[in-house]
């Protein structure tokens, strides 16, 4: 809490003091009060004091206690941020993101999120301490006035009871944190079904799907197995009777005393109030219920918060500069990669050359590997054997922030933003101011101007249904725009695209023109393409076959083509349906070119053309 607020912690501190002080002087103004009003005759002198005391002990008290609540609210509420903040910050500070593949960091972060405890935020564990230590306190002070009013002995034997029996309690919720933090996984996977429940954008397929009940059995089922411990963690009931047997002895222990002791006149009425107060001041000594709870469960997300914002960057001192790169090749040189509890290798003894300049399409199936080549290519992960190099420079030796300004990337899952188009485009180079030049450029080359005209707020329309004025994209207006955030980079500096499946989202007449355009937009860069569809893959300058986690073939279409290797069977087999058309096609065809006797010749229907575009499906 200091590192977090230094002022507001050192308030609350004196608040905190202030508030036990009154609660020390109640039993002394109490005490005061009840001797002047019993005696014989009546002290208006102790009447005077102990009302003094009762107005000391309401400001200190009762006045101030607004004030410690809004000082540990807004303590709080910074630790709340900075928890925050330090796992956001540490989770995205590795230059790689292999650490998100770890089950560890994701247990830690969820932790840090407070999701796996109930959602507990640390900000309810301070005003817990703001009421807890207090209270500790209070229990302190009485002891000292039991002490001071009956017999010294007598604060220990109570002050034991309390304190074992509370140890017993706090144990119990040592084991239900614990019995929380080691079932992360089964709770994680909970709060995502519950989001999957409550969210947008599964909301269509589970109805349609009709996954209600599969829903709900699932949730009930993870979220028991992750609170299955803490059932098991509870205290014993012998134990509980055990702990109210102890605290009646000690009880009966300091009563019986006193109240012999009040009998036989040996102890005064002010002694004996005193005394009776502080005795039941000292339940403060044990189990506090709530406040221990709400305590150990908030306070729990703090130290995954810290662990994860202190993950390494991954990067070592002395790295080298990575501008205007490259100017000669990429290779990929016996590279080897398995992802992080992965087991099996997606890429084995890989060799690949990307001549700077040039555009290099990758085909393989599906798993083959070739995003995994796109997140080595950006230095997402680093090969377990074997290097990537450019220049001849080892990637991991180059500084990863300076190569990643090299490097334009649409991946196949590509990120929608829920913010203005403006900013999404802006993301491509997120150090550059976004001109009006700029947009025209980028979204010409990307697909996606014009789509700006139809928008509430033209570039600065947030691009989201739950936001005031704010639109949704189709499909292939993402890609498009996917695409022109990319170009961006470029724009910015970027010497490499690479293209993940870039006409997945799109139709016929925009994957058209995106060919089209495909010599204008590489020109000049270093173009890597990843695609099924071997209308797109032509457009390369080389292409590569991914098989068993090595380069299969290499060379141009052509080449590979004569080759009649695995290339020529994959083009054999995705062009067959369109080499002639079928004998339902040509009836069709017939019919739609026999125009009808009564009809017009301006009236007839003209089939699909598709260099006019003059119908769309």
């Amino acid at each position: 809490m200091p590192r977090v607020a230094r002022g507001l912690t050192l308030v609350l501190g004196l608040l905190i003091l202030a508030q036990t002080a009154g609660s020390a002087l109640l039993p002394l103004a109490t005490g005061h009060l009840v001797a002047a009003l019993t005696g014989t005759p009546k002290s208006v002198d102790g009447m005077t004091v102990g009302l003094v005391l009762l107005g000391l002990v309401l400001v200190l008290d009762v006045v101030l206690d607004p004030v410690r609540t809004m000082v540990a609210a807004r303590l709080g509420t910074a630790l709340d941020g900075d928890t925050a903040q330090r796992t956001v910050d540490g989770a995205l500070r590795p230059a790689q993101i292999d650490h998100l593949d770890d089950p560890g960091v994701a247990d830690r972060i969820e932790q840090a999120r407070a999701v796996g405890l109930g959602a507990h935020p640390p900000s309810q564990a301070v005003i817990a301490l703001a009421g807890l230590v207090p209270l500790r306190l209070t229990g302190l002070v009485s002891a000292v006035l039991l002490g001071w009013a009956g017999q010294w002995w007598m604060p220990l034997v109570l002050g034991a009871g309390w304190v074992v029996t509370g140890r017993w309690q706090e144990k119990e919720i040592g084991r239900s944190v614990s019995a929380h933090a080691g079932h992360t996984a089964q709770l994680r996977r909970a709060a995502y079904l519950r989001e999957l429940a409550t969210t947008a954008p599964a909301a269509k397929e589970i109805r349609l799907f009709g996954m209600r009940s599969w829903l709900v059995d699932r949730f009930s089922t993870a979220w028991w197995d992750g609170m299955v411990q803490l059932r098991r963690g509870r205290v014993s009931p012998r134990l509980h009777a055990l702990a109210v047997l102890l605290l009646l002895a000690a009880h009966l222990a300091v009563v019986l005393p006193l109240a012999y002791s009040a009998t036989r006149g040996s102890l005064s009425v002010q002694h004996l109030t005193v005394a009776l107060q502080a005795l039941l001041g000292m339940f403060a000594l044990g189990f506090s219920g709530d406040l221990q709870w709400t305590l150990h469960t908030a306070s729990a997300a703090v130290p995954a918060a810290l662990r994860v914002g202190d993950l390494e960057s991954g990067a070592t001192p002395g790295r080298r500069a990575a501008t205007d790169l490259p100017r000669r090749d990429i290779r990929f040189e016996k590279v080897g990669f398995a992802y992080p509890g992965g087991g099996t290798r997606v890429l084995d003894d890989l060799d690949l050359v990307v001549p700077a300049g040039s555009s290099l399409a990758i085909l393989g199936d599906n798993g083959a590997g070739k995003s995994t080549l796109t997140k080595l290519l950006a230095g997402l992960y680093l090969p377990d054997a074997g290097r990537v190099t450019v220049d001849g420079q080892d990637l991991a030796g180059l500084d990863p922030a300076d190569w990643r300004r090299q490097v334009a990337v649409v991946f196949q899952d590509f990120v929608r933003y829920p913010f203005s188009v403006r900013d999404n485009v802006g993301f491509g180079h997120i150090e550059a101011d976004v001109t009006e030049e700029d947009l025209a450029a980028v979204t010409r080359l990307g697909g996606f101007a014009g789509v700006e005209r139809e928008l509430p707020g033209g570039w600065d329309t947030p691009l989201s249904g739950t936001y005031t004025d704010g639109t949704e994209l189709s499909g292939g207006q993402w890609q498009r725009l996917a695409l022109s955030r990319a170009l961006f980079a470029v724009r910015n500096g970027a010497r490499v695209l690479v293209l993940d499946e870039p006409t997945a989202h799109l139709d016929v007449e925009a994957e058209h023109e995106l060919y089209a355009r495909f010599l204008e937009i590489s020109a000049g860069l270093t173009t890597v393409l990843v695609s099924h569809r071997f209308a797109t893959v032509r457009l390369a300058d080389r292409i590569a076959v991914v098989d068993g986690g090595r380069i299969s073939e290499y060379g141009t279409h052509d080449e590979l083509i004569a080759a009649q290797g695995r290339y020529a069977r994959m083009f054999r087999v995705q062009s067959a349906p369109f080499a002639q058309p079928s004998t339902t096609e040509q009836s069709a065809l017939c019919v739609r070119s026999a125009p009808s006797e009564r009809s017009a010749p301006s009236e007839r229907s003209a089939p699909f053309d598709a260099r006019q575009g003059s119908h769309h499906g």
